[in-house]
């Protein structure tokens, strides 16, 4: 199935909830990065275009902590 995440994919996911729920408002690729003990923000960068395109995230280009939940996952 398309929508079907990965082991990392869903950690990204549930971190960024946490966040957002602990926050009221959304993590930096860096907070997410140090979350799930990543070195580069550039392996956060691929993981929330993953999420995105299949329908998870979505946020506006070019703007700070605007990432958005649109579904969890099941």
């Amino acid at each position: 199935m398309h929508n079907k995440l990965t082991k990392r994919q869903k950690e990204t996911l549930d971190a960024v909830i946490n966040y957002v729920n602990e926050n009221n408002y959304s993590p930096s690729y860096r907070e997410i990065a140090k979350e799930l003990g990543l070195a580069s923000s550039s392996t956060v960068s691929g993981i929330l275009h993953s999420l995105r395109k299949k329908g998870f995230v979505c946020w506006e280009e070019g703007q700070p902590r605007t990432l958005r939940i649109l579904k969890t996952a099941s």
